[in-house]
C-alpha cells in the first residue's frame, strides 16, 4: 500500500508538470519571403532545410536560414516541437558544417523583429517566430504530413 501512494504522488507530480510544461509552450510559426511559394511544408522538408541540406528552393532560388541563438527560448521550442531535434544537434550539424568548409550556419538574430524583418527582406528567406504582429511581405507556412 505504501508503495501504491509513493506511485500516485509521482504521478501526480509528473501530471502537473507536464501540464504546467504543455501551458508554457507556445507553438511557433515558420515564416517564408513571398519569392518561396509554398505555403506547405512537411516536416522533413523542414528538419532538412533547417540542417542545411535543402540549400535551394523550386526554380534554383537559394534557400537563406534565419535562427535564433541556441539558448533562445523561441528556439528551443522550435527545434523541440517542430523539427524534434534538440537545440545542440543543430549546433554540432552547423559546427562540422563550417569547420568542415562543406558549407555556412545559418543567420543567427537576436530578435522576432530582427527576424522579421530579415526574413521579409531577402529572396528566400525563412526562419521562425512565436507571434506575428504584421504579417505584411511575409509567408506563414503550414508544416504538413506530405513528404515532398
Amino acid at each position: 500500500m505504501h508503495s501504491l501512494i509513493k506511485y500516485w504522488i509521482k504521478f501526480v507530480i509528473l501530471a502537473t508538470g507536464l501540464a504546467l510544461f504543455s501551458h508554457s509552450v507556445h507553438a511557433t510559426n515558420v515564416i517564408v519571403h513571398p519569392t518561396v511559394q509554398l505555403d506547405n511544408l512537411s516536416p522533413s522538408n523542414l528538419r532538412r532545410i533547417f540542417t542545411m541540406r535543402n540549400r535551394q528552393w523550386q526554380k534554383d532560388l537559394p534557400i537563406r536560414v534565419f535562427v535564433f541563438a541556441s539558448d533562445n527560448k523561441i528556439h528551443s521550442n522550435f527545434c523541440l516541437q517542430t523539427l524534434e531535434v534538440f537545440p545542440y544537434q543543430l549546433d554540432k550539424i552547423w559546427g562540422k558544417l563550417l569547420f568542415s568548409g562543406l558549407g555556412e550556419p545559418p543567420q543567427v538574430v537576436n530578435s522576432q523583429e530582427e527576424m522579421i524583418e530579415k526574413v521579409r527582406s531577402t529572396p528566400g528567406a525563412i526562419g521562425y517566430v512565436d507571434k506575428i504582429v504584421n504579417s505584411e511581405g511575409l509567408l506563414i507556412m503550414t508544416i504538413g504530413n506530405n513528404d515532398e
